[in-house]
């Protein structure tokens, strides 16, 4: 665990607390929340809560919200979105094309058995197809199994 060293509500140094105090034995929680205090620290949080069209990105340590940070949030470049953007077409449609390779072998009994293939499987395989057409891809679900159970 991280921590911070404070004087003045400045942030003097960041260290892991075995390094901060080797002298010091603790539980294995490390120590708690009054020790800390006591002693002129606080925790240290390197991630903060964002948005998928924001990032996290190191910065010198702050108070905030009687926490230390060493992470900011920042909106991602108009760039950077478009290349997330393509990343998860990209995965997506491996993941398609994964989804539509497992259920090649229907096709194929259907074709040496001459007999058609169920609708339910062709309209999921039709829809799997249709992923990329479909309004808002990659930022969408992918159709359901079919006799697949719902789970809420």
């Amino acid at each position: 665990m991280l921590i911070a060293k404070i004087e003045n509500n400045t942030v003097i140094s960041v260290k892991h607390y075995k390094e901060m105090f080797p002298a010091v034995s603790f539980t294995d929680a490390g120590p708690s929340d009054a020790w800390l205090q006591r002693n002129g620290c606080m925790r240290v949080t390197v991630f903060k809560p964002h948005t998928s069209i924001q990032k996290l990105v190191s910065v010198a340590p702050y108070i905030e919200d009687n926490q230390v940070f060493t992470v900011a949030v920042e909106d991602k470049t108009a760039e950077e979105i478009a290349a997330d953007t393509a990343n998860l077409a990209a995965r997506m449609r491996t993941t398609r094309d994964k989804l539509l390779a497992d259920t090649d072998w229907m096709v194929i009994k259907a074709l040496e058995t001459n007999v058609a293939l169920d609708t339910a499987w062709a309209q999921y395989r039709q829809a799997l197809r249709d992923l990329p057409t479909q309004q808002g891809f990659p930022n969408i679900d992918l159709p359901a199994v079919p006799g697949a159970e719902v789970q809420d």
